[in-house]
């Protein structure tokens, strides 16, 4: 039998399974789209046409968005330009302020044309551009991206166990956050294209191969390999959409780790269900304010401890205010040959909300993880940003022991961002912190830990770490983006063991092991070519490491260069023209 309280959640989890059927959709028009990914520019161009309060509606912590999603957002900061127009041409404003208007206004005019261009089939299809409508759209090589990477990096495993669970995981801080890309210590040579096509209203797909060429150095195999990154479908049904393939997730806050789900491992192989644009719940929920929905089923390949055991996760985002977005979410690790057996009710029961919120004992058949998380924005304050995002890894008695619910088995994200350091924008500024608890990642059962493939699927940082993390970039002009990067990172090779005294789940230190830390800092360097679908890209990253490997003093340096080159195809190669 299901207790009171249990069936409450079971409610809340029905609630918001229905609200994915039932939601209105926030644009009239609705179509299958492929998605963009977290790794392009755009992302960066989102976030200014917010920041100068162009964009009401917006949900951070669910990524990637579909080009859809880009355009409908273009589409409202277009609507929205007249909030600076209309300052800027009214007689009673100063004309101190009319000279920061038209600064923005200068400022913004490059990023509208750009994405006008680059999204133009689908802001027609919006109506937000002039141009016909078209029933299917082919883009054979919508663009090709070529890039070389010498890098002086060796990669480093992470300590198996640490005495209170287990993880398999491979890390290379200068290399990582690619999307599960297998870049070496050594020198690489890659190519990748993408293929995309949308069938009527309903179907969109794509497809992303990578050719890479990958010679080691002292000792790392050469690593010459093709590699499917993207390969899946949408299908646009009712309110919601539905894809199946191998695609990214980013469920989280930071600029590059969701410690749920980040831009660190490969595309999942999954079943997503979602509602593409934030929409509204039906009767008086439509006062929660715009929400966005996920839920999806992925297989984990063959490479974990239990080959093919599944994830299942679901997300609910909110967006309250304006100003104001907040997301929960819960993940399960589960299933696989040899794996713990259970019932098909107990399966049921371990993706549901059941035992992570009251108590009972599920952890034995699963790995899971929820999330909480929200974003506050302070229009006043240059549009400043604050956000937090809590994750909460397999425990069970929050309120019995509140230091090992909240610290030893948490992760934590804090940071701020500031798009408009100076007053147009040009100019941004982000800081955050990373945090890792003890057990956070590890399990004693899925010694694999929350890892893909060996790429950790959150935060790279690991178990028992902590990290603090600069990021300026600047817009020198209209076709000229220079960042800086710093970070340092702390991880803990401490050994320990679990205590069990009356019923007690305590944590005591057997040993203490080497602290390796991480000094690093980057430049980055990304040009617009005028005229022609094409940017350059160009980085450059030293990095400082002290006791490498968790061995005593074995410091080294370690260096990157990197160079790659983007060619937009599209406009000759697409159909229709």
């Amino acid at each position: 039998m299901i207790s009171p309280g249990n069936k409450r959640l079971f409610l809340i989890f029905l609630f918001l399974l229905v609200a994915v059927f039932s939601a209105q959709p926030s644009r009239i028009w609705a179509q299958a789209s492929v998605n963009v990914s977290t790794n392009d520019p755009v992302y960066r161009d989102i976030d200014k046409l917010v920041a100068h309060g162009l964009v009401d509606k917006i949900i951070v912590g669910q990524r990637p968005y579909s080009r859809i999603e880009v355009a409908r957002i273009v589409k409202e900061a277009m609507v929205h330009l007249p909030r600076l127009q209309d300052a800027l041409n009214d007689s009673n404003t100063p004309v101190e302020r009319k000279e920061k208007l038209q600064a923005r206004l200068d400022y913004l005019a490059p990023i509208f044309e750009r994405l006008k261009r680059q999204y133009r089939e689908e802001l027609v299809q919006l109506g937000a551009l002039v141009g016909e409508k078209s029933w299917y759209s082919f883009h054979p090589i919508e663009k090709v991206e070529a890039e070389a990477v010498i890098a002086d990096s060796p990669a480093e495993a992470l300590p198996v166990s640490n005495g209170l669970g287990e993880i398999n995981a491979v890390i290379n801080p200068l290399l990582d956050y690619k999307q599960g890309r297998h870049l070496i210590d050594g020198g690489n040579l890659a190519l990748e294209t993408t293929t995309w096509l949308r069938a009527t209203n309903y179907f969109a797909m794509q497809v992303k191969p990578r050719f890479q060429l990958g010679i080691g150095r002292n000792g790392t195999p050469d690593a010459n390999r093709v590699d499917i990154l993207n390969l899946y479908g949408k299908f646009w049904v009712k309110n919601f959409e539905v894809e199946v393939g191998r695609d990214n997730l980013f469920w989280g806050q930071g600029a590059f780790a969701g410690q749920m789900f980040s831009a660190n491992p490969r595309g999942f192989d999954m079943i997503k269900i979602s509602n593409d644009s934030p929409s509204f719940l039906p009767w008086v929920f439509k006062y929660l304010g715009a929400n966005k929905i996920s839920f999806f089923y992925a297989d984990l390949g063959p490479e974990q401890n239990f080959p093919h055991s599944y994830l299942v996760g679901y997300k609910w985002s909110l967006q309250p205010l304006s100003f104001f977005e907040i997301g929960v979410g819960l993940a399960t690790q589960s299933g696989g040959d040899g794996s713990p057996p259970a019932s098909f009710g107990g399966r049921v029961r371990d993706v549901l909300p059941f035992d992570q919120a009251t108590g009972a004992t599920q952890v034995q058949i699963g790995n899971h993880i929820g999330e909480l998380d929200f974003r506050f924005r302070i229009p006043p304050a240059r549009h400043l940003e604050i956000y937090v995002e809590g994750n909460f890894d397999d425990n069970h008695s929050p309120f019995k022991n509140a230091h090992q619910a909240f610290i030893d088995d948490a992760g934590w994200v804090a940071g701020f961002y500031l798009p408009r350091l100076t007053d147009s924008g040009n100019v941004d500024l982000r800081m955050e912190f990373h945090f890792t608890g003890l057990r956070f990642y590890e399990h004693a059962q899925f010694t694999s830990g929350w890892t893909l493939n060996r790429f950790i699927m959150g935060d790279n940082l690991g178990p028992n770490a902590l990290g603090l993390y600069g990021m300026v970039n600047w817009d020198i002009d209209t076709r000229n983006l220079l960042g800086f990067d710093v970070a340092f990172e702390s991880r803990s090779s401490d050994q320990w063991t679990v205590l069990d005294p009356e019923g007690e789940f305590i944590f005591q230190k057997v040993s203490d092991g080497p602290e390796e830390r991480r000094f690093r800092g980057g430049a980055e360097w990304l040009h617009r070519m005028d005229g022609l679908p094409l940017q350059l890209r160009a980085r450059l990253a030293y990095e400082r490491v002290q006791n490498f490997n968790f061995i005593s003093d074995n410091d080294r340096n370690n260096f990157l260069g990197e160079v790659g080159v983007r060619i937009d195809l599209d406009r000759w190669t697409k159909f229709p023209r």
